[in-house]
């Protein structure tokens, strides 16, 4: 990706039998992803995972992706996100009473942003079992996702172990998803959570969304959600147990908004340290080594004609390393986004998405890092964190594998600023 991203504006390369356009200018990405909305859709690699994950909004085209969107964006709207901000900060602090002094950080991550989810799609009367079979085929779920999105096409008609197994991951999941849905009974207007907002929706007939359509929005909202966080938080503590100043830093801020009585919400304003670093994190760390997308008809692009169905490619990943829009390149400098820093060019820095296509979490992932940073930093010091793999592991995320982390536990004062 790194080389692809250097080599040309446009090109065509061959890969796993088939032509793709890469396109590196990132004029030509905010072109493709903003100014060009009706002329792409969701490309090959979201065919791969459609058996798997559903046609939630993460997969789904064209009016279907629309009428998907018009109803989770209830969901998602920043007054309705501020409103789970007592619900996530009780999850994140009681994961974090469960932290031992060493520990595996990055499957800590994956179980609270995956908790955070479930309290908030289901609602806290969710059962530990149901919680638990859904936490199981999910995992099985995301890791099929991440593995098939990088493995040869013939390679998954081989009826291996892996494959038997995560040929039966999604149906099992499904199963998981739709008792906890049965369990929930009828619907309260009040409630918050999804599975709640989900049940007010009506198609154009009057129908209520099927448990199918209902499935399909919570795999895709997880795989979106819990997944990319919690590999970024997991960064996070790697690049902060590396750098004792900045994490004493960063807990000073945090603990010094929490005395002035700073809310929690999605605009980081109250925390631009926090700002700052999550920004960069987002940027040096992004978890998305590549988007793809499909020509929905004939299109061209900078005097390069592509016919309808040309698969197009970028990376976000090799996009923002890239020294000529970003000269700290795949170093973490939080000043990459300073006061003094040159704004990114259009296109150069898209950790959300761009266009009608961007992800319709990310206020709500905001939300969720500032609780879950500002949380753990006030109830540990890191004093340690190695990624298994330093440079990361390119799957459909990129991932640092198991992070071996020790920490120390600060003393309910530690809230205040040193």
């Amino acid at each position: 990706m790194t080389a692809l991203n250097r080599a040309a504006d446009v090109q065509v390369f061959t890969a796993l039998g088939k032509d793709f356009v890469f396109l590196a200018d990132p004029l030509l990405i905010n072109d493709m992803l903003v100014d060009r909305r009706g002329d792409f859709e969701k490309g090959l690699f979201y065919d791969r995972v459609r058996r798997l994950a559903g046609n939630g909004v993460v997969l789904a085209n064209g009016a279907e992706h629309r009428r998907q969107r018009d109803y989770l964006d209830r969901f998602f709207k920043r007054d309705h996100v501020v409103g789970l901000r007592g619900l996530m900060t009780t999850v994140v602090r009681d994961e974090l009473a469960q932290w031992d002094r060493t520990l595996d950080i990055d499957a800590a991550l994956h179980r609270m942003t995956f908790k955070l989810l479930a309290a908030t799609m289901f609602g806290t009367d969710i059962d530990r079992g149901e919680f638990d079979r859904i936490h199981e085929w999910l995992g099985l779920t995301l890791e099929a996702i991440m593995f098939r999105t990088v493995v040869p096409s013939w390679y998954l008609r081989i009826p291996t172990r892996r494959n038997r197994l995560h040929d039966t991951a999604m149906d099992r999941l499904r199963a998981a998803i739709t008792a906890a849905m049965n369990s929930l009974g009828a619907a309260e207007p009040d409630r918050l959570d999804l599975i709640s907002v989900m049940r007010t929706v009506r198609g154009a007939d009057g129908e209520p969304l099927t448990a199918d359509e209902m499935a399909d929005q919570i795999v895709a909202v997880t795989m979106a959600g819990a997944e990319t966080a919690a590999t970024a938080l997991s960064w996070l503590t790697v690049e902060l147990a590396a750098d004792p100043a900045l994490q004493n830093a960063l807990r000073d801020e945090l603990s010094g908004a929490r005395r002035r009585g700073v809310e929690y919400e999605p605009d980081l304003t109250e925390a631009p340290l926090l700002k700052k670093v999550l920004s960069e994190l987002m940027r040096c760390r992004q978890p998305i080594l590549v988007i793809s997308r499909r020509t929905a008809r004939d299109t061209e692009l900078r005097g390069v004609t592509l016919p309808a169905g040309t698969e197009v490619m970028y990376s976000p990943w090799a996009m923002h390393r890239d020294r000529t829009h970003f000269p700290a390149g795949p170093a973490f400098e939080p000043e990459t986004f300073g006061a003094g820093a040159c704004p990114a060019a259009k296109g150069s820095y898209t950790p959300f998405g761009l266009g009608p296509r961007h992800c319709v979490g990310e206020q709500y992932a905001w939300q969720m890092m500032w609780i879950v940073v500002a949380e753990m930093l006030a109830a540990v010091h890191l004093e340690s964190a190695t990624a298994q793999h330093p440079e990361g592991r390119p799957l459909a995320t990129i991932i640092p594998g198991a992070v071996g982390a020790t920490v120390r536990r600060l003393p309910e004062t530690a809230g205040e600023p040193s």
